[in-house]
């Protein structure tokens, strides 16, 4: 089982178990193993998208409806959607989990993408949205478990950073 199938699985896992029932997400190479999961479960509804903030309108209508859910994406598309993730969730207060895969970090090859890559918990920071930096797969399970606890009990969207140790990284 590589890396990457076993921390998306225990992520997966912890969705079930927390009622996560709507995932968006961008597709990256990073997340193929959560998102297969999520695929394969007929409780979960996976819609993919064209660009992230599509995902946190989708994501608030849900909740307001009364649906629990987690947006996935890489690092990059963070920008795409600051703008979104700094209105609707902040101000009216709409939880779900945001999953983030990192380019620009340990071992990226592509040198455009480290700036945005950098900026990343920075800009999660200015947003005010709790962050937290997953970097061992031993310790995935209770942070995703309390990342969700504190999102939903706070009415506040929560970012987990999956760090290039836990998922590899990005080679050419």
């Amino acid at each position: 089982m590589t890396t990457t199938t076993s921390w998306g699985q225990t992520v997966y896992e912890r969705f079930k178990a927390n009622g996560i029932t709507l995932v968006a997400h961008v597709p990256d190479a990073a997340l193929v193993g959560l998102i297969g999961a999520c695929e394969a479960d007929p409780e979960i509804e996976v819609l993919q998208l064209t660009r992230e903030e599509e995902g946190v309108g989708i994501l608030s209508g849900a909740y307001l409806g009364g649906t629990r859910g987690a947006l996935l994406m890489q690092s990059s598309g963070l920008g795409n959607c600051v703008n979104a993730l700094g209105g609707l969730p902040m101000a009216y207060r709409i939880p779900f989990l945001i999953v983030i895969t990192p380019r620009g970090r340990l071992s990226e090859f592509n040198p455009s993408q480290v700036p945005a890559g950098r900026a990343v918990p920075k800009v999660l920071d200015a947003l005010g949205i709790e962050t937290v930096v997953m970097e061992r797969a031993d310790e995935v399970a209770t942070i995703v478990d309390q990342a969700l606890y504190t999102a939903f009990s706070t009415s506040q969207p929560v970012a987990l950073i999956a760090s290039t140790l836990l998922t590899g990284g990005k080679r050419a």
